[in-house]
């Protein structure tokens, strides 16, 4: 019978005291079998530490937990045991010293927020992380902010394990307000902070501030964040300092789509809604106005039942079960819509100042919709010139897009889907005078959808600007290459359906584009009545002349229509050479706005394409990928999920340290959809050239 693995044998093997995976943080998970290991190591993908001789671990815990208890001690033994509330657990620490702050796993906590003081060195930092038999991370559930982390030079700081779920803002909770706190907020100097295995839901993350030292969010779930007041990413960050962020899942930043409209500070009194037998009120539901009148509220006894009267005569007036009209625990109206598509327009607004409008209990001045705008993305990185990586992440479904890397930066080997724009690189509103360069390299980009407020449909986006916004001087791209990304299968953008844009008033420096496949990034159907327009290209370029971008060795197919290369200028300041491309749609073109190629405003014939850019070598014949064909839905059923987007994601966002997948990460993901691109069929180790079955 073999042996149990250390971190699951109930021994003490490296004798610091703490025995197994429920207790010891240099063990990963059950099946690990070393369980120490060197502070800050990576182990099975999974940081780990080791306490010092003069470390002090202080457990919490909401279930079996008193503040009267030493909190010393991880389970009540009789004459000691945990503490019950983070304020008493987090008083114990100490300014500069390992010490570490340990959650009970399983256990939930309501509206606690932590802090956490600097530890002693990089080697010893300052936990604050979990401990127990249960696999579920511990969770907090608040109205506000979680971590808060603001003013001096912090330092040495590690947040391990934890699930916090902004209440106020999760739909289905009673709770619910729209309204909500950050998950983690930095503002201040210090650094060298480490985010591992903690799930933020509905809660943004911002680090800010003038940290000197590393920050970094690894292996941890951003889910769901919106804002019904302000902007909202997942994560918005305007540092300088190095910045790593890796393997973690960004999910549906910035928006929400499951209701249309909440009002959060309504009248709460339902006397006050009884006084109106004939009330009246104006709702505009997806821009379209309706007047709502008749309104009998005074036989409501809850507000409950006033939300109900309410849905019944919205629903008299717009249609049967076009709208759900609820009043939450939390106080708050909330509004939703099966049949209408998210959006801004919704509101409630004043008919006329008389004895029976409703617009005052409504209070029309505390109301919003979680729509997605260009405002809001699932990464919004405004600085870091140049020291930010971003790697091996899932990104999916942001509001206005997945990653804005304004400065520049690594971005590689990530996973982007759904997103109106999923890599954005250079800004009109960086900093003036600062080159932005980098890497976007082994990306894969599945798809886009429209902007609540825009048409769009776009893989990357370079823009370099010759004078950002206000003046002062240029934000000019240098030193960047773009190479051996996939950008396949647009279906849900309809306009400004782009594989990859190179734009921009200011010149480019020292780029090249190369070993690049964009794959049918058009439309799924040409609508009937514009079926010979199909303005969708794989790349557009549209840069100053005195440029210097090199565009080869990349292959766009268009199997469904589409231009393959689209420019305003001749494609001046860019040497394009030995690409490959083919469309469905005719070369030579049969209308101006069907094609191969798109030139100064028309649809070209490649030989016209040749004599006005000089492109050399080009190839014009379809690749025989071996499943181009291949999707996140073909490769959720491959893993025995549901053949879907959702299914995917839904079980992406459930990863943890302790239900670790390794099939739900972007490396599986990308290698999956790389394979199917391949020319080469792999069968028992050996290569088949050219193989199509």
């Amino acid at each position: 019978m073999a042996a149990s693995p250390s971190c699951s044998d109930g021994l003490d093997n490296d004798g610091d005291g703490l025995i197994d995976w429920q207790l010891d943080l240099g063990c990963t998970d059950p099946e690990d079998d070393t369980e120490g290991g060197l502070n800050n190591a990576l182990e099975n993908g999974w940081t780990v530490f080791e306490p010092t001789t003069d470390t002090r671990i202080i457990y919490v815990s909401s279930s079996s937990g008193d503040d009267s208890y030493s909190g010393l001690a991880p389970e009540w033994d009789g004459v000691d045991g945990p503490k019950a509330s983070a304020a008493a657990g987090i008083s114990l620490m100490r300014a500069g010293m390992p010490d570490w702050l340990l959650f009970r796993r399983g256990d939930v906590w309501l509206n606690q927020s932590v802090g956490i003081p600097s530890g002693r060195s990089a080697t010893e930092p300052s936990i604050l992380g979990s401990y127990g038999d249960s696999s579920q991370r511990p969770r907090f559930e608040l109205e506000n902010t979680w971590l808060n982390i603001a003013g001096g030079t912090p330092e040495h700081i590690r947040i391990l394990g934890a699930h916090v779920v902004m209440v106020g803002k999760a739909p289905d909770d009673p709770r619910f307000t729209g309204l909500g706190g950050n998950c983690i907020r930095w503002v201040a100097g210090g650094g060298d902070f480490l985010v591992e295995d903690v799930r933020c839901d509905y809660g943004q993350v911002n680090l800010e501030g003038n940290p000197n030292l590393p920050l970094t969010l690894r292996r941890s779930i951003f889910n769901g964040n919106y804002s019904l007041n302000s902007h909202a990413q997942a994560l918005f960050s305007s540092i300088d300092a190095p910045l790593l962020i890796e393997e973690n899942v960004f999910n549906h930043g910035g928006w929400n789509d499951v209701f249309r409209l909440a009002l959060w500070s309504p009248e709460p009194n339902v006397a006050a809604w009884n006084q109106f037998e004939n009330g009246h009120f104006q709702l505009t539901l997806d821009g379209s106005a309706h007047n709502i009148t008749g309104v009998d509220l005074s036989g409501a006894t809850t507000m409950a039942q006033v939300a109900s009267l309410l849905e019944s005569e919205i629903n008299t007036v717009v249609g049967t079960d076009v709208v759900q009209f609820h009043f939450t625990d939390g106080g708050a109206f909330q509004l939703r819509s099966a049949t209408l598509p998210s959006g801004l327009g919704y509101f409630i607004s004043r008919v006329s100042d008389d004895a029976d409008d409703l617009s005052d209990l409504f209070n029309i001045d505390a109301q919003g919709s979680p729509a997605s705008t260009v405002f809001n993305r699932n990464m919004y990185l405004a600085h870091g010139f140049g020291n930010t990586i971003v790697r091996g992440n899932i990104d999916a479904n942001g509001a206005s897009g997945g990653l804005q890397l304004r400065m520049g930066g690594i971005c590689e080997d990530n996973l982007f889907m759904q997103n109106p724009v999923s890599i954005i690189l250079g800004f009109n509103q960086n900093d003036p005078n600062v080159f932005v360069g980098g890497a976007i390299r082994r990306n894969v980009i599945l798809g886009a959808r429209d902007i609540d407020t825009q048409a769009q449909a776009s893989g990357i986006v370079l823009t370099s600007v010759a004078n950002v916004e206000g003046g002062g001087g240029h934000s000019l791209i240098r030193d960047l290459e773009v190479s051996q990304n996939i950008i396949a299968h647009q279906r849900l953008g309809t306009e400004s359906i782009f594989g990859l844009r190179v734009i921009g008033d200011g010149s480019y420096q020292n780029v090249s584009i190369h070993d690049n496949v964009v794959y049918d990034w058009a439309r799924e159907d040409w609508a009937s009545n514009n079926v010979l327009d199909q303005r969708g290209a794989g790349i557009r370029l549209w840069m100053p002349g005195d440029s210097d971008v090199e565009i080869f060795d990349n292959i766009i197919n268009q199997p469904n229509g589409g231009f393959v290369l689209a420019t305003e200028n001749s494609a001046d300041g860019v040497l394009l050479r030995d690409n490959q491309y083919w469309s469905a749609a005719p070369d030579p073109p049969d209308i101006w706005s069907r094609g191969w190629y798109w030139l100064n405003g028309s649809s070209v014939p490649g030989s016209d394409w040749d004599a006005a850019t000089g492109e050399l070598r080009r190839a014009s014949e379809q690749v025989d990928f071996f499943e181009p064909s291949r999707s996140i839905d073909s490769y959720a059923s491959s893993i025995d999920l549901d053949p879907t987007f959702s299914a995917f994601i839904g079980a992406a966002v459930e990863q943890s340290r302790l239900n670790w997948q390794p099939a739900l990460t972007a490396a599986s993901v990308n290698s999956y959809i790389r394979a199917g691109f391949s020319t080469i069929l792999f069968i028992d180790g050996f290569e088949s050239q050219g193989a199509s079955e």
